[in-house]
């Protein structure tokens, strides 16, 4: 009776373990958080502030939320498109733009600098056609 007892013991220690609850690996995780930053469309601009609430999904994706503190939209789907150890490219929208005051979807590129995101943004409109604003952001982790 031990040596079966025994024997289940090793095999349930041997046994791969539940991956489903581990924590999320790879450089999606770099860029979990909650991250506070401004938009600039030009050198003379004080900026748009934003947030960004993003997670790594069960599947490992990075996906998250945006949000403008001075609007009302409701929150806006964020989607990474390609995540490495150093660059971030995301894809926001479709949502009213507080400076375009008109529907648009935007894709942003950041690079990761310790708990700072920086980049540039280019707006589109949401039903498409050509750029209707581009520039520069900065953020910085306030959440891991």
């Amino acid at each position: 009776m031990r040596l079966v007892l025994c024997a289940a013991l090793v095999a349930a220690a041997c046994a791969p373990a539940d991956k489903s609850r581990a924590p999320a690996a790879g450089p999606a995780q770099k860029y979990a958080g909650t991250w506070d930053g401004r938009a600039y469309h030009s050198e003379s601009d004080t900026g748009t502030p934003y947030r960004i609430v993003s997670s790594v999904a069960e599947d490992g994706s990075l996906r998250g939320t945006l949000m403008f503190p001075q609007g009302s939209e409701p929150p806006i789907p964020v989607r990474a498109r390609q995540v490495s150890d150093t660059v971030l490219v995301n894809e926001m929208g479709p949502y009213q733009s507080p400076t375009a005051h008109r529907r648009v979807r935007t894709t942003t590129t950041g690079r990761l600098y310790g708990d700072s995101l920086n980049g540039t943004f280019e707006m589109l409109p949401a039903d498409g056609g050509n750029a209707i604003m581009s520039g520069t952001f900065r953020s910085k982790r306030v959440v891991p």
